[in-house]
């Protein structure tokens, strides 16, 4: 191993550094995102008890399957009303991205293009057909292919891309927070109506009613 790494040259030791960077940061942009949407999903849960707590206190359901229906309904018509906003968010970037194919006939068309689309805003690379300098590992190498620019002729991605990027990851929340009020509705269903005989016993309640008969 300590002569495989005296091996390596310059360019190899710089290229591995590199790759472990960029994997660290994959790891921790993933580690936030999915700490963010689970903190997300657990605070949508609770949201089920506030759906149906009225239900229960008033006894307007009283076993665990009208429960279960009870909050299933009410849990879909919550996603509905969190879902309908970005499905017309959706909804219109495709109707743009038509009515644009349809002036330009142009079917096919990439709304993320960097030369014509969305993709004009942001950095991007690709490979040049060269290789890195290394003795041991050798990679092609990247070179700039765009920087963020504005062009008029990209107009239909600048609206279909952030249609599809806000409308899409709202749409995921609203997707993500009924499957988190499904798993906590089954759960209170085997809570809200339990009958537990933990730690009763029959001889002492037997004798409690005497003695409160007595009394009486």
């Amino acid at each position: 191993m300590t002569n495989i790494l005296i091996s390596l040259s310059d360019g190899d030791k710089r290229l591995i550094f590199a790759l472990l960077l960029i994997v660290i940061i994959v790891l921790v942009f993933i580690g936030l995102l999915g700490y963010l949407l689970m903190r997300i999903m657990k605070f949508q849960a609770k949201k089920i008890d506030t759906l149906v707590h009225d239900a229960v206190v008033t006894k307007v359901v009283n076993d665990k399957r009208h429960f279960i229906r009870y909050g299933r309904n009410k849990n879909w018509a919550y996603f509905f009303k969190q879902a309908y906003i970005p499905m017309i968010i959706i909804i219109v970037g495709f109707i743009v991205l038509f009515i644009h194919n349809a002036i330009y006939n142009n079917w096919g068309y990439n709304p993320f293009s960097t030369y014509d689309g969305f993709g004009t805003l942001f950095f991007t690379w690709k490979l040049s057909g060269e290789y890195t300098d290394g003795t041991i590992i050798k990679f092609a190498k990247l070179v700039l292919d765009n920087t963020p620019h504005f062009d008029a002729i990209a107009w239909c991605g600048y609206i279909f891309g952030p249609c599809i990027l806000v409308g899409g990851t709202w749409y995921l929340v609203a997707a993500s927070s009924l499957l988190a009020r499904t798993v906590l509705l089954y759960k209170r269903s085997k809570t809200v109506f339990e009958k537990s005989l933990d730690g009763y016993h029959q001889d002492e309640a037997v004798t409690n009613n005497d003695n409160t008969n007595t009394n009486n």
